[in-house]
């Protein structure tokens, strides 16, 4: 049973999770894919934590701490460091039906031509057509609704006598910017781990800074005039910051000199529902 407190906890995880199933879906990463990184991020912070002699965590403790098997854990432990991480543990394909459709037209010999360019297929022909290709390796998904997803993302095109022709080798659903990839690594990393570390009764130095403005009965009329002013004072606020960490950087030290450090300070502006609402709504 989850305390009081831990329902709290899952309900903000979840409000958090939703923008951020949102950029995941819009690049073409199914929840199979998140999944082994959320084990690996679990498995990886529990075996920061020591234990109350300052040992080392070690597999079985890791186990009890985030519920998954000593052969699991063992498995995760194995995969931190290697360069491919992301299909750790596994030897099926983790990506889903549009990836892998999209990946089988255009190597297996069924359905390429002589060239080795994926043929233009028809789409109900059980043998050599879209239908047997989606069926081939999407198990029981509609091969309509496999057809309809990747011309939403602009994959495939119709042919006059409704063949099916492929225009992209990959699946990417949405416009992916790679600024978002830049933002979430750069600041939603950071300050989630502002609020991980604030929250450590055991850090053994002072809290960061974690401060926000914030209004759910503004005048709609004053959104758009809010909106440019914050940007306008946001700038000047975040062009001293960088001017003070310019003046105060060094250069590589020298042997035996003072270590370097990452530090920094963010600004974000919201506009939208607040996440109690959101979680309210879900549980109606």
């Amino acid at each position: 049973m989850n305390s009081h407190i831990q329902n709290r906890m899952l309900n903000a995880a979840y409000a958090c999770m939703l923008p951020i199933a949102r950029l995941l879906l819009r690049a073409g990463i199914t929840y199979r894919q998140f999944d082994n990184v959320a084990k690996r991020a679990f498995v990886r912070e529990a075996l920061t934590d020591g234990d109350t002699r300052g040992r080392a965590t070690n597999t079985s403790r890791v186990a009890v701490k985030t519920g998954l098997s000593r052969k699991e854990v063992k498995r995760v432990r194995e995969s931190i460091g290697s360069v491919d991480w992301a299909g750790f543990g596994t030897t099926t394909d983790q990506s889903g039906p549009p990836s892998r459709v999209l990946h089988a037209w255009h190597v297996d010999e069924r359905f390429i031509d002589e060239q080795g360019h994926p043929r233009i297929l028809e789409f109900q022909n059980d043998v050599s057509g879209f239908s047997a290709l989606v069926r081939a390796v999407a198990g029981d998904i509609p091969p309509g609704a496999v057809r309809a997803e990747l011309k939403r993302a602009g994959a495939i095109i119709d042919q006059e006598d409704g063949s099916l022709q492929a225009i992209k080798r990959y699946y990417v659903p949405g416009n992916v910017d790679e600024k978002a990839i830049t933002v979430m690594s750069g600041m939603v990393f950071p300050m989630a781990a502002g609020v991980a570390h604030n929250s450590d009764p055991l850090r053994e130095s002072e809290g960061f800074i974690q401060r926000f403005a914030f209004s759910d009965s503004l005048d709609a009329s004053m959104v758009p005039t809010f909106r440019h002013w914050s940007r306008l004072e946001a700038t000047k606020f975040i062009e001293a910051m960088d001017d003070w960490l310019a003046e105060h950087e060094s250069e590589a030290p020298a042997e035996g000199g003072e270590a370097r450090t990452t530090a920094g300070i963010g600004v974000f502006y919201y506009e939208g529902p607040k996440a109690e609402t959101i979680i309210q709504e879900d549980s109606k």
